[in-house]
């Protein structure tokens, strides 16, 4: 009888290694489209914010006719800020301090979809 050692072979430690590789792989990949998508709701919802405030704003506004029945004029996040109208103080969309200075604009196309644009760039439409 031929007295074998005790242990696991080289192989045996390769495959192991490869299989805990791959599952963590797997959970990298999860674990970032997921915050991926968080970040982007965050975003969706910071943006459905301004684009409410400005609605509402254009509803209050006594000055001026904001908005149009096709689109509203671009309004600063300032004066946004100032009547109450956001409550964040932080873009969710590039994680720093909002732009006063930047504008949000909501218009409607033909068939009554809703666009809203900030700060030029086109980030909703529903």
């Amino acid at each position: 009888m031929k007295n074998r050692k005790k242990g696991f072979t080289l192989i045996e430690l390769l495959i192991v290694i490869a299989v805990i590789s791959i599952i963590g792989v797997m959970a990298t990949i999860s674990l970032t489209s997921t915050l991926k998508n968080t970040n982007q709701q965050k975003c969706d919802d910071f943006v459905k914010e301004l684009e409410d405030a400005a609605c509402v704003y254009s509803g209050l506004s006594n000055k001026e006719i904001v908005c149009t029945r096709d689109n509203c004029a671009p309004i600063k996040l300032d004066i946004l800020v100032s009547e109450g109208l956001i409550t964040s103080e932080v873009d969710a969309c590039t994680g720093s301090d909002i732009d006063l200075n930047a504008t949000v604009t909501v218009s409607w196309n033909s068939e009554g979809e809703k666009t809203c644009t900030y700060n030029g760039v086109k980030t909703y439409a529903k």
